[in-house]
């Protein structure tokens, strides 16, 4: 089985290289993390906590990094849905299913945390040199993050005895299917007009609020939240319907059909995933106005906003990834039905351009909105702004940019 995983591995290694970027992400930005948290000027201790603010931010830290691996692992291993059915034909055990796939798990585990480390301690160096600051090597930071280590490795060792263990010949061919969700009915009935005027109001009325309060950082959090309540009234009851009638509008433009219907797809598949990319970003700009008076307290928040965002942008990628290997027989009854590979190649990049711009759109609406009236305020520069605008958006470009490669080479349009 080991012999396998590694063969496995080199043959899907397009899948193998994300999932070791993963991990080498999360490695190096918990070291460099802890590092920078446990010198004696910060003084992070999760036992005794000199700071609530930058303990807090840590827990968040793991919880997004714990996120993160969880999104990669799925991705890495429903690719391998039919290797594993493969295997299960062939007589192969529970036992020796877990062994195939933890065993590449731990290989690209073992091959991305020497070098995180070795980076992460150059990366150190660096940002000390920078800020002109003399932090030494902390070894309760080292600890802390062989610990995190070792957790990511029993994450990973758990969601795959899972997949093993309720894993069926039947279910590993047919794949992963949106399940439809079944709402809570209400004891009142509310007019749909109503729901999306409430949706449209959630969403709205806290843009306005940002740069009434702006000066109470904890409130724009709250007012966020509740917009965030919003979107997702927004996502459910205007947009999606929307698209539908779109779609019914579009019959005859046979390409716009096609990628208009993925779109929708997209949106209702990850739609949760959007509103955490949103959350966390505004929980880690609140964070840093926070941490404005202390230098230290601001490198390390601005590193976990950026390495946070490229983290939960990868799981926007691996979320897409994983809806787009459902696609293979559709788009064979498209060949058949006569779309050649110029039609294909256009609906593919017009579905990921409009995707991703939704994703930017509506996630900088509150974004900019926040950083703006803050600045109004006189709690941030133009420079910051701009530095933070800047960090959102590259790893989604970045990420629109793979997925479209991927895309177009996994339909084979050259």
């Amino acid at each position: 089985m080991i012999k396998e995983a590694f063969l496995s591995i080199k043959n899907d290694y397009q899948r193998s290289l994300f999932y070791w970027l993963t991990f080498f992400l999360t490695t190096l930005f918990i070291f460099v993390f802890f590092q920078i948290a446990c010198s004696p000027d910060i003084g992070m201790s999760f036992i005794n906590a000199q700071n609530n603010v930058v303990t807090y931010l840590c827990v968040f830290v793991l919880f997004l990094c714990m996120f993160a691996v969880f999104f990669a692992n799925d991705f890495y291993v429903k690719k391998k849905s039919q290797e594993l059915a493969v295997q299960l034909v062939c007589g192969a055990t529970f036992l020796q299913l877990t062994i195939y796939l933890l065993s590449q798990t731990i290989i690209l585990f073992v091959v991305a945390v020497p070098l995180a480390l070795f980076i992460g301690k150059i990366l150190f160096v660096i940002i000390t040199l920078f800020l002109n600051f003399v932090i030494p090597i902390s070894y309760e930071g080292y600890i802390i993050t062989i610990v995190v280590l070792f957790c990511e490795i029993f994450w990973c060792t758990l969601l795959n005895l899972g997949y093993a263990y309720r894993s069926s010949i039947k279910s590993l061919i047919q794949g992963d299917r949106i399940i439809e969700s079944h709402h809570i009915k209400m004891p009142f009935h509310l007019n749909m007009s109503i729901k999306k005027g409430l949706s449209v109001l959630l969403f709205i009325v806290p843009i306005v609020l940002f740069y009434i309060y702006g000066n109470e950082p904890s409130a724009i959090i709250v007012f966020s939240i509740i917009g965030m309540i919003g979107l997702l009234g927004c996502l459910n009851k205007i947009v999606i319907p929307y698209m539908d009638k779109w779609i019914q509008k579009e019959v005859e433009d046979q390409n716009k059909l096609v990628y208009i219907g993925f779109l929708r797809r997209d949106i209702k598949f990850m739609k949760n995933n959007i509103l955490f990319l949103i959350i966390s970003a505004i929980l880690m700009v609140g964070i840093l106005v926070m941490g404005l008076d202390n230098m230290m307290y601001f490198v390390l928040i601005f590193i976990s906003y950026c390495v946070s965002h490229c983290l939960l942008s990868l799981t926007i990628l691996f979320r897409f990834s994983t809806e787009m290997l459902s696609r293979e027989k559709i788009f064979l009854s498209l060949r058949r039905i006569g779309y050649e590979n110029h039609h294909i190649r256009s609906i593919i990049q017009k579905e990921i351009l409009l995707l991703y711009s939704f994703i930017l759109l509506i996630s900088l609406l509150y974004i900019f909105n926040i950083l703006f009236s803050l600045y109004l305020y006189h709690y941030i520069s133009l420079v910051l702004i701009g530095y933070m605008m800047i960090a959102f958006v590259l790893p989604l470009i970045l990420c629109a940019l793979f997925n479209m490669f991927q895309y177009l080479h996994f339909v084979n349009v050259k």
